[in-house]
C-alpha cells in the first residue's frame, strides 16, 4: 500500500454489481471502503464486499454529509451512471471533499445541449441538430433537414428516451416519448446518421489530459424505438490516427477550457469520408470499463489512480502519463451479452468460468438471478460485458461465438435469453 493511502477512507455513492468493482479495487489498495445508498442488503452487491455500509440516499445530501464528517471519510466516489453526478458533486462541495468536476463540467457531461454547446464553442464538430422544448419547434427543424431523425432527451443516459423517427407521422410521439425521459422538459432533435460509429476516451491529471483509448463500435438497433445500445467495440479504431490528426486537439482544448481537470472522460462521435460528428460524452466510470484495457496494454490503472484522487486531492505523481497510448499492443474487443426484455433471469452462469480462457481478460455480469431484463435499445437490456484479445486472422462471429457458447443465462424455461450483436 502507497504511504499516501494510509488510513484513508472512501465513500462510495452506489451499490450496484459494477459499483463493486470500484469499491474491491480500493479494498486491495488498503483503503477503507464505506457504501451508500438506499437499496436492502440482499440487491446491493457492493455493500456486501465493503468495509462498512448505510442505508442512506444519496439524494439525501446533507444526511450523506453528515456521516462523511462523522466517519471522517477522506473522500467520496461514484461512477456508471449519469443519474449520479450532481449528487456526487453537490456532496463532495458540501463536505469539501476532492471532487472530479465543477459545475461546469458535469453539467456539459449530463447535459447533451451544454455538450455540443461546448463543443461548437471549441471547434469540435458535432451532429447537426437543435434544442427544443415543445413539438412545433421540432417540427420546423424537421421540415428544414429532413427525415429520418433521432430525437433524445438532453439529460439523461444509457440510451434511455433515444428514439429514431422516419418521418412527419412517427415525429409527435417520438417528440414525446423522448420528452417523457427529460427531467428538464427539453429534447435534442438530431438527423440521422447511417455512418461509422466510434469511442474516445481520456484520462486528466491536475489539468493534464492525455487521450488513452479509441474503439470503432457495433450497435444493437431496437426494432421497436430505434434506439441503441452498445454491442461491440474493437480497440484500437481503424480512424485513430485520422482522429488525431483532424480532431483531438480541439477535443483536448474544449475539455482543458471546460474544467475538466481530473478523471475519466468518454466521448461518442460517428464519422464519415467527410468529418467527425461528436454526440455526447460521460465524465465517470463507463460502463465499458475501458480503464480494465489501459491496465491490461499500457500497464496504467486509471481506476486506482480516480481513487487515489478521491482520497488524497491529486494523482498526477502517479500517473505516468507518456504511457497513455491508444495505439494497443494488440487487438481486444468488448462484446456485450444482450438480453430479450421483459425475461426474468433464473440461471446466470458462466461469466467466472470463461476468465480462464486465456484471451479473456475479463468477464463481469451487470445482473443478478431474478432480475427482469430492461428495455430494448438501452443498457437495462445489457446483461453483461466480455473483453477479450483477439487476432487480426480471426473470424469476429467465430470469436464471439466461441465466448458466448460457454455462458448460461436462461428464463423459467429453461430456454437462453440472450445473444450478440457485431454487424
Amino acid at each position: 500500500m502507497s504511504e499516501r493511502l494510509k488510513n484513508k477512507k472512501l465513500l462510495v455513492l452506489g451499490s450496484t454489481k459494477l459499483i463493486a468493482s470500484i469499491v474491491q479495487k480500493a479494498k486491495d489498495m488498503g483503503v477503507f471502503v464505506g457504501v451508500t445508498d438506499s437499496r436492502p442488503l440482499e440487491q446491493a452487491p457492493a455493500k456486501n464486499i465493503a468495509d462498512a455500509y448505510y442505508f442512506i440516499d444519496f439524494s439525501h445530501e446533507d444526511e450523506v454529509v453528515e456521516l462523511i464528517k462523522k466517519e471522517q471519510y477522506d473522500g467520496l466516489l461514484t461512477g456508471f451512471t449519469d443519474s449520479y453526478m450532481e449528487y456526487y458533486l453537490r456532496i463532495c462541495q458540501k463536505a469539501g471533499l476532492p471532487c472530479c468536476g465543477n459545475n461546469n463540467s458535469i453539467q456539459i457531461a449530463i447535459d447533451k445541449s451544454a455538450f455540443k454547446k461546448a463543443c461548437k464553442e471549441n471547434n469540435v464538430p458535432v451532429i447537426p441538430g437543435i434544442t427544443v422544448s415543445c413539438y412545433d419547434e421540432a417540427l420546423d427543424f424537421a421540415k428544414k433537414i429532413g427525415y429520418p431523425l433521432m430525437l433524445k432527451p438532453i439529460d439523461n443516459s444509457g440510451s434511455r428516451g433515444v428514439i429514431k423517427c422516419e418521418g412527419e407521422g412517427e415525429l409527435k410521439s417520438a417528440y414525446e416519448y423522448a420528452l417523457s425521459f427529460s427531467k428538464a422538459k427539453m429534447v435534442i432533435v438530431e438527423k440521422y446518421l447511417d455512418c461509422d460509429n466510434m469511442a474516445v476516451s481520456y484520462f486528466a491529471a491536475d489539468g493534464e489530459i492525455r487521450i488513452s483509448t479509441t474503439d470503432d463500435r457495433k450497435v444493437y438497433v431496437s426494432e421497436e424505438s430505434g434506439s441503441s445500445v452498445s454491442s461491440y467495440s474493437v480497440y484500437p479504431s481503424k480512424y485513430t490516427e485520422r482522429y488525431i490528426k483532424e480532431v483531438n486537439d480541439n477535443v483536448i482544448s474544449m475539455l482543458k477550457n471546460n474544467g475538466f481537470d481530473n478523471g475519466m472522460i468518454s466521448l461518442q462521435a460517428f464519422v464519415d469520408e467527410h468529418s467527425f460528428y461528436f454526440c455526447e460524452m460521460c465524465y465517470r466510470t463507463s460502463g465499458g470499463q475501458h480503464y480494465i484495457l489501459t491496465k491490461d496494454q499500457n500497464d496504467i490503472d486509471q481506476l486506482a489512480l480516480l481513487i487515489e484522487y478521491a482520497v488524497t486531492g491529486n494523482c498526477r505523481k502517479s500517473w505516468d502519463c507518456e504511457k497513455e497510448t491508444p495505439f494497443f499492443k494488440e487487438n481486444i474487443a468488448m462484446l456485450r451479452v444482450i438480453g430479450t426484455p421483459g425475461k426474468i433471469i433464473k440461471r446466470l452462469e458462466g461469466f467466472e468460468e470463461i476468465k480462464s480462457d486465456k484471451s479473456v481478460i475479463t468477464a463481469y455480469s451487470s445482473k443478478n438471478i431474478g432480475d427482469e431484463i430492461g428495455k430494448s435499445g438501452t443498457t437495462a437490456q445489457v446483461v453483461g460485458n466480455v473483453l477479450y484479445r483477439f487476432s487480426k486472422d480471426e473470424d469476429p462471429h467465430a470469436a464471439a461465438d466461441r465466448i458466448i457458447s460457454r455462458l448460461r443465462v436462461k428464463d423459467e424455461n429453461g430456454e437462453s435469453i440472450i445473444w450478440y450483436s457485431i454487424d
